[in-house]
């Protein structure tokens, strides 16, 4: 197994070579255009037939652009095609991102240096690796893209790096149970509350409305502004809350499998107002990264009647549950209603294991140890 990280380095380019870059980007983008409606006309989104049918009109009429480019605009609108299955015609912009492949770039992270082929030749550009980059120096270096943000009129290159994953050991398990109330609650009694988060995004909501009202293009300006630093401070809350959990004391984290919650939960708008506000899966991906690279595994479980069932006897019962309150009608184990949900999907999770790992006979205990406490 290996894991993936992609990096973002601001690149300090001159004014000659700026101009030799955004040269290139648009070419690139028109090669994509073309090659994307050739295969949309054409119902086909091979590779192979599409270079036969396109390359050599496309070297004719873009000779500048280098061939190792030429071929990477032709796979990407491919990708694009299959991507759409195509039912639609994939169009990029003049300065959409371009990939790079490794013939046609070269990074020296030690030196802060890069060689990029361009329409003009090859660019040399200069970078400042940040200190928390630096523990990808000696990964491998598997794809780039390189951006132009026209805004600032400054170039930026995502770096896609690969590493062998550490072999995963242990099979202690904790359940980590998401919800709206509680951005998470783990079934080793920790939890993870929504009210900083909801405060806030009501906060934004309210600047929202009013902005809406006005409708003038400063307060539109402000209104992207604002969506932008909210999504900020989601995505810290859901780092630092990652964080801590894969940092406990398991080598297992069983979550809930949330791939349909939102066509399968409609239970009016409010409630759908804030199901679209939570931004389960980004948590459940920083999760996962972060537990890979440490030789942890995540697994999801199947959600159904998590909510519902007893944690203590295994009674499920609908009427169990009343709000933020659990109650068993068997057996009259009471317990918050998140954490008996967190601890069934740790049993859960124990039984998946179970089944991957039929050559560890103690899973199970172990697990049940842990999570009872």
């Amino acid at each position: 197994m290996s894991m993936d990280r992609t990096i973002k380095l601001k690149l300090d380019v001159s004014e000659e070579d700026k101009t030799s870059l955004k040269n290139t980007v648009v070419c690139f983008n028109k090669v994509f255009n073309i090659v994307a409606e050739y295969g949309f006309a054409n119902h086909t989104h091979s590779k192979v037939s599409i270079h036969h049918a396109t390359y050599k009109d496309i070297r004719e009429q873009y000779p500048e652009l280098p061939s190792a480019l030429v071929q990477g605009a032709r796979d990407v609108a491919c990708e694009a095609l299959k991507a759409v299955k195509k039912m639609r015609l994939p169009v990029s912009k003049p300065f959409s991102a371009i990939r790079y492949n490794k013939r046609v770039i070269r990074i020296i992270f030690e030196h802060g240096f890069a060689s990029i082929a361009s329409a003009d030749g090859r660019v040399k550009v200069h970078f400042t690796l940040p200190e928390y980059y630096k523990q990808y120096v000696n990964w491998e270096i598997r794809s780039s893209t390189l951006r132009y943000d026209t805004a600032d009129d400054v170039f930026y290159l995502h770096v896609t790096l690969r590493k062998d994953s550490p072999e995963p050991t242990g099979d202690t398990i904790v359940g980590v149970d998401r919800g709206i109330v509680n951005v998470a609650v783990c079934s080793n009694n920790v939890f993870f509350n929504s009210k900083e988060v909801k405060n806030t995004r009501a906060k934004y909501a309210h600047l929202r409305r009013e902005l809406q009202s006005k409708g003038t293009k400063s307060a539109k300006r402000l209104l992207k502004k604002i969506r932008r630093k909210e999504r900020r401070f989601v995505t810290d809350v859901n780092h630092c809350i990652a964080k801590e959990i894969v940092n406990m004391p398991y080598d297992v984290i069983a979550l809930e499998d949330l791939t349909s919650i939102r066509v399968q939960n409609r239970k009016g708008k409010n409630f759908n107002r804030k199901l679209n506000n939570w931004s389960f899966y980004q948590l459940e991906q920083f999760i996962r990264y972060k537990a890979e690279a440490i030789g942890k595994r995540v697994i999801s479980v199947d959600p159904r009647y998590s909510s519902q069932k007893c944690s203590k006897c295994g009674h499920t019962y609908k009427g169990n549950r009343d709000g933020s309150s659990y109650r068993c009608r068997n057996c009259g184990f009471q317990i918050h209603a998140d954490l008996n949900a967190a601890r069934n999907i740790a049993h859960a999770g124990i039984t998946c294991l179970s089944r991957l790992s039929v050559n560890q006979p103690n899973v199970g205990m172990n697990a049940v140890q842990d999570t009872a406490q």
